[in-house]
């Protein structure tokens, strides 16, 4: 039995597509769509998929959503989704107020996106009465179960995480209705990493203060767990630590006090202001995936690997990352990866394609 995650080249972005079951009868559910770039470069990859079992946007931010775009402007679309998770403005609405009732499909707002999956007359958060994805609908309180065998326990986000947005929605959106990118505020992109001769001083940068994560679209993001066959998949989107702290620690406590995750594709795409060691102390893990190039924000962020590498300083781990590119490469050293028990993972680069942003990783 298959279950994997393929990281597609989604720039400084997410397109994720999660695959299970039997080689002669996989299927997929695809996690965002990265830049408008990614959608041109997978187009041919999405085509072959057919049916998808499940299409998340997790966010509004562009480097997940911008691909959808030319997308939804295509006749057929490349694929059919028998069902689609994503929070347009009516559900920020019903998240402020419960009793609110939904109106119709054909009467939403003309957000592209939602547009768009109306237009393909898509089923639309269905799995949910209340029409919102959210951990405080009823429906989350228990795990969803996918045809083929996989279930999904919703983490993020939460009702307050997304009424939090109705107010930034308008200027969000800007002119293309999408947010052109999350402003981070790294003081300094690089900090405090290097000690002598050259190696990074891992203790250092995990101890560094944490502040969290205040931009109201991440606290949006739709983040969940996966599980098949026994392996558990998290996908974290770009979720902040706190919410998802909220919702696993109830799961940590029934298996002593951290819970079992087979691979994580860590918040953010690294980004330290998502990933707090409260967040690493709740989980039990080995193996770490970061989307990203490195562009714009430079992720991922050097305290947010050293977290994790100190959190599990005594048992082997791998890094997967999906380019190579300053910021990953520096954890490619001999001399870290014995100190911290750890290994990389990038692409294998090709004349064509030498850092293609593509890498598929069996849970």
């Amino acid at each position: 039995m298959i279950f994997r995650l393929t990281m597609f080249p989604a720039l400084d972005g997410d397109c994720l597509l999660v695959s299970w079951g039997a080689p002669e009868q996989l299927r997929h559910a695809l996690i965002d769509l990265g830049r408008g770039q990614t959608y041109k470069k997978i187009r041919p990859d999405l085509q072959v998929l057919g049916d998808l079992e499940l299409l998340v946007i997790s966010h509004i931010d562009a480097d997940h959503i911008a691909g959808a775009i030319p997308m939804i402007r295509e006749e057929p679309a490349p694929f059919t989704p028998k069902r689609v998770w994503y929070n347009a403005y009516p559900q920020l609405i019903a998240a402020r107020d419960r009793s609110a009732q939904i109106e119709p499909f054909g009467a939403r707002q003309g957000e592209k996106l939602a547009r768009g999956i109306v237009h393909f007359n898509w089923p639309w958060n269905r799995e949910f009465r209340s029409e919102v994805v959210s951990t405080d609908s009823p429906e989350a309180e228990w795990p969803i179960h996918l045809d083929g065998g996989l279930t999904i326990r919703l983490l993020s986000p939460n009702d307050a995480g997304l009424t939090a947005l109705l107010p930034q929605w308008d200027k969000e959106l800007a002119r293309a209705n999408i947010r052109p990118f999350d402003p981070d505020k790294d003081e300094d992109p690089l900090g405090p990493q290097f000690e002598a001769f050259g190696t990074v001083n891992v203790k250092q940068l995990a101890d560094e203060p944490y502040s969290a994560d205040p931009t109201e679209a991440n606290g949006s993001a739709i983040a969940f767990l996966a599980e098949f066959n026994g392996k558990r998949l998290l996908l974290a989107a770009d979720a902040h630590s706190e919410i998802l702290e909220e919702a696993l620690r109830p799961l940590a406590d029934e298996e002593g006090g951290r819970y079992r995750i087979d691979l994580l594709k860590v918040s953010h795409h690294g980004s330290k202001a998502n990933t707090s060691k409260k967040f690493s102390e709740l989980i039990s893990c080995s193996r770490f995936a970061f989307s990203t190039n490195g562009d714009r924000h430079e992720h991922p962020d050097e305290e947010t690997v050293a977290r994790f590498l100190t959190a599990f300083e005594d048992r082997d781990k791998t890094l997967y990352f999906n380019y190579r590119q300053p910021r990953t490469e520096l954890w490619d050293s001999r001399t870290l990866k014995h100190r911290w028990n750890y290994d990389c993972v990038f692409p294998v680069a090709t004349k064509e394609e030498p850092a293609n942003g593509r890498l598929t990783i069996d849970v």
